[in-house]
This record gives C-alpha cells, sequence and structure tokens, in this order.
C-alpha cells in the first residue's frame, strides 16, 4: 500500500509546511528550517485546520491515536528535515531538481514501517487532493515559489508565461523595495524594461514575492513606449494576474501609475449578513487599484486565483466585487484551462473575490432540470420567486424571457422609452424589454403591443434565440431546401409557424432546443425550467473554446 501513495503528494505536503513556516516565523532559509517545532505551533492555526482535521480523522480510523498522530507528523518532519540538509541544495539549479530531492528524502522515509499509518492516512485525505495537482491556496503559493528559490539560491522571482523579463535585470535588485514590517513590496520599473517585449508582450512577475500587499510602479516613458509599439502588458501578482492593452495606457495618466494589489481574508459573516445565506468564499479578496489617479480603466482582462476546497463546486463559482458595506456585485468569470483561475473583465478598481453561490431551490429537488437552474442561478441569470422557490414548470412570460436573454447577453439595461403601448415605463420589465429592442432580439406585434404577461411559446422563443445566436458569433449557416430537410424529422412540424421555421432549424441544429415526444411543440408554452436549460446551452457555447 505505501507505493501505491502519489510521490507528489509527498512533495507538496512538504512544501505547506515550508509555506506556513514562513507565514508565522518570517523569511525562510533553508538552514534554519524547524520542522517540528512549526508543526506544534501550527496545530492550532486555522490556516491549518482544514488539513490537519481531515488528515487526524484518516488516522485514527486506521487504529491510530491523536498522540500517535503528533508524534509521527513530528517524527517524520525531524527526519525529513535532517535528510534535506544531510543531503545539501550545492548542486540543485531548478525546481524539479528540488522536487526530486523532496521526493526522493520523504518516500525514503515513508517506506519505513513506523509511518505506515500516517503514509496511509495520507493517501485517503481527500480534502489536500487540490495539493496532489499543484494547486496551493493564493496566500501560499507564492510562498511555495520563493521557497522554491530559497532553496535554488536564486532569491528571485519566478516569471510566469514568459514574453519578458519575469524579474528585474541583472545588476538591478535595488529596483524592487521590501518593507516587511507593512507587508509591502514594490517593484520601481524602469524604461528599460521595454526590450524585454516579445511577440508584442511584456511580462512583468512579482509572482514569487509573499508580501500581501504588491506594487509594480510604472514610469511614463515605459507606458509611452508600451502604447506606440501596440504591445499589451501583462502584470502577474501571483494570484492575480492583470492584462492591459495598449488602449488602457492613455487612461492610467502621463504621469506613470502604480498598480497594486492586496490581500485579505474576506468577512463571510458580513457577505451572509449583507447578501443573504449560499455564499462559499473561495479565496482570499484582493484589492486592485491604480494609485492616486484615474484608476485602473474598465475592460482589462483578469485572471483570479481560486482554492480548490473539499466540496468545492468549479461550476456554482464566480467572480464578485466586494463592495464596503459588503453588498457583492457579481462579475462573472470563465473557468481558464492553465489552473485553478477564473478569468474576468474588470470594471475598474476594487476589491474582488471567488466565491461559490448555491441558490438552494427547495422545488427543484429531483427535478430533471435542477442541475442546470442551479448552474445558472449561479451564474446570477436564473433567480427564484421568493420564499426559495423556482416554480420550475410554470409557464415562463414573455417579459420573463427576455429580462433573462438581457442578462445572458450582458445587454446595458438603461431606458425605459415607450415602444409598446403595454409597455408602462415604470414596469420592471420596461429597460429589459428596451435593452432587447435596441439590440434586435425582439419587435412586438404588428398592433404595436409586446404582450409582456402572455406566456411565451416555443416557436417564440426560438426566434429570439436565434436572433441571439446572431450576436453571439454563433449563427447557424443554413443550405437552401436544408430547413424542410431538418423538419421533415418531427412529427408536429407542420404546427411551426412559416415565420419561425429558419430559427426553430437554427436552434435545433445548434442543440439548444430539444424535442418533445418526438416533436418541436412549437405552439406550447415553455416553461421557466425549459427557458432556463435552453440558455444555459446557448452559454456555454459562446463560452466554448475557440469561439
Amino acid at each position: 500500500m505505501l507505493r501505491r501513495v502519489s510521490t507528489r503528494f509527498f512533495i507538496c505536503w512538504t512544501l505547506l509546511f515550508l509555506m506556513l513556516l514562513s507565514l508565522t516565523g518570517g523569511p525562510v532559509a533553508a538552514a534554519g528550517l524547524d520542522l517540528p517545532g512549526l508543526y506544534d505551533r501550527l496545530k492550532g492555526d486555522p490556516a491549518y485546520q482544514s488539513y490537519r482535521g481531515e488528515l487526524l480523522e484518516k488516522y485514527l480510523k486506521l487504529n491510530g491515536t491523536e498522540k500517535d498522530f503528533d508524534g509521527d507528523i513530528r517524527s517524520f518532519l525531524a527526519e525529513l528535515q535532517e535528510g534535506i540538509a544531510a543531503a545539501g541544495t550545492e548542486g540543485i539549479d531548478s525546481e524539479d531538481e528540488v522536487n526530486a530531492l523532496v521526493m526522493k528524502t520523504a518516500m525514503k522515509l515513508l517506506l519505513d514501517e513506523k509511518y505506515n499509518t500516517l503514509a496511509g492516512a495520507l493517501s485517503s485525505s481527500s480534502s489536500i487532493q487540490a495539493l496532489l495537482q499543484g494547486n496551493f491556496p493564493p496566500a501560499l503559493e507564492p510562498v511555495r515559489q520563493q521557497i522554491v528559490a530559497d532553496l535554488l539560491g536564486t532569491g528571485g522571482q519566478p516569471a510566469t508565461g514568459g514574453g519578458g523579463p519575469g524579474v528585474p535585470p541583472a545588476g538591478t535588485g535595488e529596483a524592487i523595495q521590501r518593507d516587511a514590517a507593512a507587508g509591502v513590496v514594490t517593484w520601481q520599473v524602469t524604461p528599460e524594461a521595454a526590450a524585454g517585449i516579445k511577440d508584442g508582450r511584456l511580462v512583468l512577475s512579482l509572482a514569487g514575492e509573499t508580501a500581501s500587499s504588491r506594487i509594480f510602479s510604472l514610469p511614463p516613458a515605459l507606458l509611452r513606449d508600451l502604447e506606440e509599439m501596440g504591445a499589451t502588458l501583462e502584470l502577474d501578482y501571483g494570484p492575480v494576474c492583470l492584462t492591459l492593452p495598449p488602449a488602457a495606457y492613455a487612461a492610467l495618466g502621463s504621469g506613470g501609475a502604480e498598480l497594486a494589489c492586496s490581500q485579505a481574508s474576506p468577512d463571510l459573516a458580513r457577505v451572509k449578513e449583507v447578501n443573504g445565506p449560499g455564499y462559499r468564499a473561495a479565496g482570499v479578496v484582493y484589492t486592485l487599484t491604480a494609485g492616486d489617479k484615474a484608476g485602473l480603466p474598465s475592460g482589462i482582462v483578469a485572471r483570479i486565483k481560486y482554492e480548490e476546497e473539499q466540496g468545492l463546486d468549479r461550476d456554482l463559482l464566480g467572480v464578485y466585487q466586494v463592495q464596503e458595506d459588503g453588498t457583492l456585485v457579481y462579475c462573472s468569470g470563465r473557468i481558464v484551462k492553465e489552473g485553478p483561475y477564473l478569468e474576468f473583465t474588470l470594471p475598474g478598481n476594487g476589491s474582488y473575490a471567488v466565491m461559490e453561490y448555491r441558490a438552494g431551490f427547495a422545488d427543484l429537488a429531483g427535478h430533471w432540470a435542477a442541475r442546470d437552474v442551479e448552474i445558472m442561478a449561479a451564474r446570477h441569470i436564473a433567480a427564484g420567486v421568493g420564499e426559495g422557490r423556482f416554480e420550475p414548470d410554470r409557464a415562463i412570460s414573455r417579459a420573463e424571457f427576455t429580462s433573462l436573454l438581457q442578462r445572458v447577453l450582458e445587454l446595458p439595461a438603461q431606458g425605459t422609452a415607450v415602444i409598446f403601448k403595454d409597455v408602462p415605463p415604470d414596469a420592471w420589465y420596461a429597460s429589459p424589454v428596451a435593452a432587447a429592442v435596441r439590440a434586435g432580439l425582439v419587435h412586438g406585434f404588428d398592433d404595436k403591443t409586446f404582450k409582456p404577461n402572455s406566456p411565451i411559446t416555443r416557436a417564440e422563443m426560438a426566434a429570439m434565440l436565434q436572433n441571439a445566436m446572431t450576436i453571439k458569433g454563433l449563427a447557424v449557416q443554413q443550405e437552401p431546401g436544408a430547413v424542410e430537410d431538418v423538419l421533415q424529422e418531427y412529427k408536429d412540424q407542420a404546427d411551426v409557424p412559416s415565420w419561425a421555421r429558419p430559427a426553430m432549424v437554427a436552434v435545433v441544429t445548434a442543440g439548444i432546443i430539444g424535442g418533445r415526444d418526438g416533436g418541436l411543440a412549437p405552439r406550447e408554452r415553455a416553461t421557466r425550467a425549459e427557458a432556463v436549460v435552453m440558455l444555459k446551452r446557448l452559454v456555454d457555447k459562446a463560452m466554448a473554446p475557440g469561439l
């Protein structure tokens, strides 16, 4: 059983102790490690409790005791420390070699019978499966990188992503200013950094730093050079990465800019008090600013790291702006392939956090659309009707569906111009309907009405969805005669109105609308559940790679 335990796990587990040492005892020096002493200090530390708690539970299930558990860990860490010291780090010049040294030392120890119980507990502990993938909590990942740098003797900041100098060039180390007491590190970037532009991109990285506040001080000459060359600037803070397009530089001001990222633990009690239940933090809060200038321009693409914890549902994650009073403003967020990050468009200066949101509609238990509704509620597109209910099988009105589409397409809901005689300007749906008309989603009826409270038919829904597909760049090309060929497969194809036939074929071909009992039910009322499922399919297609 011991040989089945992941070697990568032991690397990650050991580095976790090293990282927490730096958080509790200051800068890490390879020669000054006291891992057993560290463990004694960490047993009551909240940052370690989620890991220790489950590991202890697994250990006890293997007939161990808590006293034996603490003794095994202290003994293991002491021997591991001795083994690393005896091996030395001279000649090691890469992170892979650091990992190999830790792995070799840890495996040699854990193959000893006296650590059988500890090894078994480690191999079955699910709360730290993220560590197996190298996905550390945002507050710890930069420390891990610094540990590697210390063991390698470089003391620098590992670059991430390439495309330019991730650290100051040789001989300019004084450009990095560290204020340990204040927990701030500042990189005074020089105009010469523009020489590192590669493939139209300059990457600057403070990912290896451990300070809670990290600042890039950008001189005006560098911003001018980047703008003139049409180069993008990637600022890598570690858990947060900003990508500034050339159009953003002018908005930062003519005197240069200090772009800062600081982190703090979220006040979850306050979040739930202000926003209601269902929210769970998946990381810390990051405050992003551009000094005393006009602030960060909107439209910057940002990536923010989330913590992969036990029970976390990635499909329910989103990025939120945390207002001063604790109010959460949803900023969307798309999972990226490169790691545990969400990508979103930055609205400007502010504090941001990744949150999981579970709406918890009681009347969706066992419903065929429960999962899709749950995901769309987490994206703040689908909403309940009060008292924890969603009413999935109720017919959805034309106003309700239009409002959902407006949110899916993120159409600006500004103005309530009277377009239809049955849409009062003070109606809750007036702005969404006006936005949908401006975007060409809806056109109403010949008598200048919209019939907002009438149930929407599946044919009407198909027409609106086809327009939405066009806006999202998902239009389906139809060959002459293909419309009738597709419709012939459905038993009620004759019921599809002539004006809706191309649209119905487009959404069916795209997989957005499915059949009902071998037919399309074009004149039937659509339910709230059906509407949300169709819109989720539209969103998923729009977010698919390559689109």
